[in-house]
């Protein structure tokens, strides 16, 4: 469905697979400062701000296309027995990643990412009564997704990712009787892919970019740590 610039090219059939959030969203668990119960006034020591990450990374971002279509890219980033108990700790000297009491600084060699496309409105204005055109599975074989690691501002190609699973699935429509039938059908998509994190510091972002047949980039998002 997705073509890719990522190696191996993605394969065009479709198998089911769901891109529900299988956990919560990242959090800021603690926020302390070294102090024996002191007014904020005479706080001298350094602040350390933790965050959870159990179940991954989440992302989300909206994307258009030329033709009017407007929709949700949501998704996650996850791999097993990693993010489970991971900790981003942010202290005035840096920021430091821990996994059950041990310091961690590299991605596994093998990540997951699911990806959910979903129709969505261009505008939550509701005096915008225009019909957009729904993703059809033509226009959805249109598009090219692409996976980078990004570092700063540099930006590089993920060595390898692959195409494991991938479906569509028909939303039900509010409109009932004759009206419904006169509705253009739409679908929610939903994507897997595995991709390969080997020696990738965490400090570095995988970018998302979707992009239409002529190129133009429709949507971007990154899973960052």
């Amino acid at each position: 469905m997705f073509a890719s610039l990522a190696k191996p090219v993605f394969c065009s059939a479709l198998l089911f697979l769901s891109a529900a959030h299988a956990g919560p969203w990242q959090s800021r668990i603690e926020d302390t400062v070294n102090k024996a119960q002191k007014p904020e006034r005479e706080i001298k020591g350094p602040r350390r701000t933790v965050w959870n990450l159990d179940g991954g990374i989440f992302f989300s971002t909206d994307g258009h296309l030329p033709n009017g279509s407007c929709f949700r890219l949501s998704g996650q980033m996850t791999a097993p027995d990693f993010f489970d108990g991971l900790r981003r700790v942010d202290t005035a000297d840096g920021t430091t990643y821990v996994l059950r009491d041990k310091v961690v600084t590299v991605y596994p060699g093998e990540l997951f990412v699911t990806l959910h496309l979903l129709d969505f409105p261009c505008t939550l204005d509701l005096k915008d009564s225009v019909v957009r055109p729904p993703l059809t599975r033509d226009l959805m074989s249109t598009l090219r997704l692409n996976f980078f690691w990004k570092d700063g501002v540099a930006m590089r190609p993920v060595e390898s990712s692959k195409r494991t699973a991938a479906a569509a699935r028909r939303l039900d429509s509010y409109a009932t009787g004759p009206a419904a039938d006169e509705l253009a059908p739409r679908f929610e998509w939903n994507y897997a892919f595995t991709v390969t994190g080997e020696g990738v510091p965490l400090t570095s972002d995988l970018v998302i970019i979707i992009e239409n047949e002529d190129r133009k980039i429709a949507a971007r998002v990154a899973a960052r740590l």
